[in-house]
């Protein structure tokens, strides 16, 4: 992985600062800089682009905004295991196949096509959930990540401490798919 990166990178621009000086003269930054990672590996193996979303939004929130934010400009939805199982546990997303429910109840291994609908169902629902609440795709994911310590994989939830406690269809039961993936 590291020389394929390596490799990509190389082809991409000489070095990682070039890379972001680029995306910053761009019209979209953020656009650019994602499009550039699309061809580097550990970033082009992820249709849904997670890794490189969170890396464009650590470079723009980070107090050195390494990356400038320009209107228009969004980031996609940033969707990993933890946004994954608050997604299912909340209800922004639904189980509705009774064989695949059951899996992520038990936590097994599911098949990359039941991880893929899963994981897709996640980023249309958090990215509408950005559009709804009308906070940033950086706001929604660090909400959603840091649920996690309310809603753990592997304790008892602490759900009196969730801000969606009252709007939560407390499907604790739910786990993430289970898939052994370097992707995301």
């Amino acid at each position: 992985m590291a020389r394929r990166y390596g490799r990509d990178m190389l082809a991409v621009g000489p070095d990682p600062a070039e890379v972001v000086e680029r995306a910053n003269a761009s019209q979209q930054p953020l656009a650019c800089l994602l499009q550039s990672l699309d061809r580097v590996g550990g970033y082009k193996e992820d249709p849904l682009r997670k890794k490189s979303a969170l890396l464009g939004l650590i470079l723009r929130q980070r107090p050195e905004a390494f990356l400038r934010t320009e209107p228009g400009d969004e980031a996609p939805p940033v969707v990993d295991y933890h946004v994954q199982r608050s997604c299912l546990r909340i209800g922004l997303v639904r189980v509705v196949d009774p064989g695949l429910g059951s899996s992520l109840e038990r936590r097994e291994l599911v098949g990359a096509r039941d991880e893929a609908e899963v994981r897709s169902a996640c980023y249309r629902a958090v990215g509408e959930l950005a559009r709804a609440s009308g906070r940033s795709m950086g706001a929604v994911d660090w909400f959603l990540f840091q649920n996690r310590s309310r809603c753990p994989e592997m304790t008892e939830p602490d759900c009196a401490r969730c801000p969606v406690d009252s709007a939560c269809t407390h499907r604790t039961e739910l786990f993430q798919p289970v898939l052994r993936t370097t992707f995301y």
